[in-house]
Parts: structure tokens; sequence; C-alpha cells
């Protein structure tokens, strides 16, 4: 039950084609963003999803730095990713929250390429920003935006990966 092939599959483009990614399409990649592992299970992550036909996409967009802005204007939705530092239930900070929360994005993405749409991550917004216009508490930091289409773009040919040697110590 390898989904290694998916992951395989999976790439960041930059080209989208412009139609819509209704919530519907794919609420379960947030269903397996849900089910990640998480320290003491507080599950830190949150998320703000907007789709094209929504006025908080342009409202997200705009948070993008311009050379991001540029290819996610096409893009289907975008998502706001968030990590909530202080645990909910133990009032605690949670120092594992950022791991975690990119856990989850990490499982997002594999089912979004399962569901055969594409994604691409970028940290290259206004963060800052981001947290006041959402009205975010100190506790919860934007981390990444997400967009998500169809994209008919091909993954390069030469997507080079490290070497299982160069990536673990045995």
């Amino acid at each position: 039950m390898s989904v290694l092939s998916t992951i395989k599959s999976r790439f960041s483009p930059y080209s989208f084609n412009g139609e819509n990614v209704p919530f519907s399409e794919i609420e379960t990649a947030f269903e397996a963003a849900r089910w990640a592992n998480s320290g003491y299970n507080i599950q830190p992550w949150r998320f703000v999803f907007a789709s094209r036909d929504q006025e908080n996409f342009k409202n997200l967009l705009g948070f993008a730095v311009e050379a991001n802005q540029k290819w996610m204007k096409d893009c289907g939705a975008i998502v706001a990713i968030l990590a909530t530092t202080t645990s909910d239930s133990y009032h605690i900070s949670d120092d594992s929250a950022v791991y975690c929360t990119g856990i989850a994005a990490g499982q997002m993405q594999i089912e979004l390429t399962a569901l055969g749409f594409h994604s691409h991550q970028i940290g290259g917004f206004d963060s800052q920003g981001l947290a006041e216009f959402l009205k975010l508490p100190d506790s919860t930091r934007p981390m990444a935006m997400m967009a998500i289409g169809k994209s008919s773009e091909e993954p390069k040919k030469d997507r080079e990966r490290k070497s299982l040697e160069e990536i673990v110590t045995r």
C-alpha cells in the first residue's frame, strides 16, 4: 500500500489553467491534513481556503509577493497555512507546531496529487500583513500559502533529488 508513486508524481507548477476549484472537489485533501500526526495530538494546523470564485481569493492573492502573484493569479484556489503555537487544550507553548503543520500540509499535497490536482506552496508572501488581515492571535502564525489547480505543465525531466546516502546517515 505504498504511496511513493503518488509522491514522486507531485511537482510544483508555475502555471495553472484558471479553472475554479471548489472546496467540495478537494475536501479530502483537508481530511488528509486532519489525520496528520502531531505532538500530543494537539493538531496545531489551521487553513484558510478561498476558491477563485470567492472574494477572499483576491484578498489572499494580494499577500503573495509580486513574482508569485504573476503565476498564482491563474490557480483555482488558494490556501493560507497557519500554525497555532500554543496548545488549545493545555495553554502551553507547542514547540513542534511548525513541524507538525508541515506534515499536515505535506499530506494535503499528496492527496491533491492523488485527486489529479496540482499544488505549489510559497513562502514569498507578506506574513505579517496576512496575520493582521485574518486578525490572528499572536499564537497563530502564517507559515505558507498554497496555490491549487490544474496545470498542463509537465514536471521537469531532470528533477534531481539528493541520493539517500546524502540525506541518511546509517
